[in-house]
């Protein structure tokens, strides 16, 4: 009897050093490599350091330390960052991406965890409202909901598109565009960041955003949503981004 529960023990500490250890699939062994687009303030931007920083790799940080993995941002270009996933160089997108059907058609989206909502950025002192907004020159970030939107609602002659966001609010400051159609927590990091800069709502639908994961690797995928939920059920998520945002 003592030799079947020392074997019965033994069993349970190898499933248990099993679960504990689970190799996922990814990229590359061990670690959890994202594309992101790191100019998207508060959640993700580069520090002094050139190392990338902000509520999503936060995020991460606490997810892949739960699943034995570590995180390894890729920074390209938004539109390239949608389209790595399912090109196999990186185990995913987390950008501050929407989730919208079309996209589901390239990429699996984790469960979201913030909801937010077009802003219209511009130079304090001008005259824009949402009444006017489609006789100016709105600039946005490529591949963006706020590009869509844009062009879909006054047309792509209004619309000036720009890699990144960093380089349309340099626009905006020379006097490039008119304003900046962009997620209200990155339109209220850039006016906390630039004196002379003011954002109002658009009011348009809120969007939901979640990673995006390379189709088919669902054992990761549930991994994922399990600890990101986790997050969500204690407040950790909220504290994150409180953090970002004071």
């Amino acid at each position: 009897m003592k030799k079947i529960l020392a074997i019965a023990l033994a069993l349970c500490l190898v499933l248990g050093l099993s679960a504990a250890t689970a190799e996922y699939k990814t990229v590359e062994a061990g670690k959890f490599i994202y594309a992101t687009s790191p100019d998207f303030p508060p959640f993700e931007s580069l520090d002094d350091n050139d190392t990338v920083i902000g509520i999503e790799p936060d995020l991460l940080a606490l997810i892949c330390a739960e699943l034995g993995l570590t995180p390894e941002p890729y920074a390209i270009d938004f539109d390239s960052a949608l389209a790595a996933p399912s090109a196999g160089k990186v185990d995913a997108v987390v950008s501050g991406v929407t989730v919208k059907e079309e996209r589901k058609t390239m990429m699996d989206f984790t469960i979201p965890y913030v909801t937010i909502v077009q802003g219209v950025v511009f130079k304090t002192g001008d005259d824009i409202t949402m009444d006017n907004i489609g006789e100016k020159k709105i600039g946005v970030q490529s591949g963006t909901t706020g590009q869509f939107e844009a062009v879909d609602r006054y047309g792509e002659d209004h619309v000036t598109a720009y890699d990144k966001y960093s380089i349309g609010f340099q626009a905006l400051q020379n006097g490039q565009v008119d304003c900046i159609m962009v997620d209200d927590m990155v339109g209220a990091a850039y006016v906390k960041t630039i004196p002379g800069l003011e954002m109002i709502s658009t009011g348009f639908e809120p969007e939901n955003f979640a990673f995006g994961l390379a189709k088919g690797n669902d054992e990761l995928l549930a991994a994922i949503n399990e600890q990101l939920q986790k997050l969500i059920d204690d407040g950790t998520v909220e504290q994150i981004i409180l953090k970002w945002n004071e």
